[in-house]
């Protein structure tokens, strides 16, 4: 009963403007602020962003919170909204450097909060595939699957069931839209530096280039100011990638995302549990730090 009573509250909202779902966020942010919910971001917050006083790093968490409630009252736009409003809504900015060249391309891309937006976004424009993990309620995962099937020509696998048919997928032509920075755990990761922190981060990015022939397309989707909307913006194609050295080009990966992570600080996923996995297995569990939090 409450998820119905929620997908009905978020059919309403599809039909409002960006900025009064921008307000709307903003005032659940203040409530969610001093929640439990927030405690995860607030964590990343202190240990990322260590020179930041109290009152900075606050004002960050409470930003973030309202561009990420934000993007969640936005669904419905997705799930029901006609296809030429979410391209009114998503711009592309450097569009020409998502060519591939005759190669297969993997666009590299880090979680900020619009990530949806740009997913539906780019499904419109190229044959994509993309990895994700099942909802645990079925009718919001049958509701995130459709709206992707209406929107493009995208292929969803589930994560789970291996890395074969997102080769096949991506030798025949799909693009990848890959967002490599979550914790999986130890298996398939290596521990290299995010915000100065050992981060277990997995080695699939230099693998698929290396198994494809692929190039690697950078690129960010950010909310632009005053609610006007989102841009996704592309980078140029990596060179020399991947090199030799796995663990160099994981590094790479990881620098880019931070610099994307400061650049728009405030939308990037704080509240995913990044560091949950520790280098050593006797290390205390990252959130459950004994430091009081701002």
């Amino acid at each position: 009963m409450g998820t119905r009573l929620g997908l009905a509250l978020l059919w309403l909202l599809h039909f409002l403007p960006l900025p009064a779902l921008g307000v709307l966020g903003q005032l659940l942010a203040t409530i969610a602020i001093h929640t439990r919910f927030a405690r995860t971001t607030r964590i990343n917050l202190h240990a990322c962003f260590p020179e930041y006083d109290t009152a900075l790093r606050q004002s960050l968490a409470r930003r973030h919170l309202a561009a990420l409630i934000r993007s969640v009252l936005e669904l419905g736009i997705l799930w029901w909204s006609p296809s030429t409003r979410i391209e009114r809504l998503v711009r592309f900015k450097h569009l020409e450097y998502a060519e591939g060249h005759g190669r297969p391309v993997i666009f590299l891309t880090p979680h900020l909060v619009g990530l949806e937006m740009q997913g539906a976004r780019m499904g419109m424009k190229f044959r994509g595939v993309g990895f994700f993990t099942p909802h645990k309620n079925p009718l919001i995962d049958q509701h995130i699957r459709s709206a992707r099937n209406r929107l493009g020509d995208v292929v969803m696998l589930e994560r789970k069931k291996g890395l074969r048919p997102l080769l096949r997928a991506i030798r025949d032509g799909r693009h990848l839209y890959f967002l490599p920075d979550m914790d999986f755990g130890d298996r398939d990761s290596i521990f290299v530096p995010f915000f100065g922190i050992p981060t277990a981060t997995v080695t699939t990015l230099p693998w698929l280039v290396r198994m494809t022939g692929a190039v690697v397309v950078p690129c960010v989707c950010h909310q632009l100011p005053r609610c006007k909307g989102y841009e996704v913006e592309f980078f140029p194609a990596w060179k020399d990638f991947p090199s030799e050295n796995p663990e160099n080009d994981v590094i790479r990966m990881n620098a880019f995302i931070e610099a994307q992570a400061r650049q728009f600080p405030e939308q990037y996923f704080w509240s995913h549990k990044r560091f949950r996995t520790r280098p050593s297995p006797g290390d205390p569990y990252f959130y459950r730090w004994p430091q009081p939090l701002d």
